[in-house]
């Protein structure tokens, strides 16, 4: 197995977690061996730090253990589930095309100001994940990223808020152009 930083090894069964749904586990060795496979374990030290981490994640109440069909079982919690969605958040990003399609994504939102937090944590993420800004609330990509600035709407909250947009043609495109390194 290999050597994960703190808090890695949880985050891994986490995420493991959050795509398969749940993992059934054997009583046998401290029941914990389907999880053990997954992670290719050489020895008693890395079932350990398997078991350990799922403790810890069992006490964060991010999953819990029922007993289903005589066997013991993972299951992940909604705050579990919103917890992935947060590491999702961490690694987004817009994937670049390799030939422009000459078109432009938009974005514009017009979020309350009964929400102004998610309103700032929006624009940041957005600016984060490579759309540039023409104005405070409206972002442009040359690169297709409706799917990412939907997690990002969703995630936050405020999607009904956010409007995507695509274009041809759109003002002080060369400025844009040079941004990109689109020429």
């Amino acid at each position: 197995m290999k050597n994960y930083e703190r808090g890695e090894l949880a985050k891994e069964i986490l995420t493991g977690l959050a795509t398969g749904g749940f993992i059934a586990l054997c009583i046998v060795a401290p029941g914990l061996t389907h999880i053990a496979k997954l992670f290719k374990t050489k020895g008693a030290r890395d079932k350990y730090r398997i078991t350990q981490a799922v403790r810890g994640l069992q006490q964060k109440k991010l999953v819990r253990i029922k007993r289903k069909n005589g066997q013991d079982v993972i299951e992940i919690t909604e705050f579990g589930k919103k917890r992935v969605l947060a590491y999702n958040l961490d690694t987004l990003h817009i994937k670049p095309l390799k030939k422009w399609d000459r078109r432009w994504h938009l974005i514009t939102f017009d979020i309350p100001e009964t929400q102004k937090y998610a309103r700032r944590a929006v624009s940041a993420k957005i600016k984060e994940i490579g759309m540039y800004p023409l104005q405070k609330s409206i972002f442009v990509s040359p690169y297709l990223c409706k799917r990412e600035v939907d997690f990002v709407g969703e995630f936050f909250g405020v999607r009904k808020h956010i409007i995507y947009i695509e274009a041809t043609d759109i003002e002080n495109a060369e400025k844009v152009r040079r941004h990109f390194g689109i020429y």
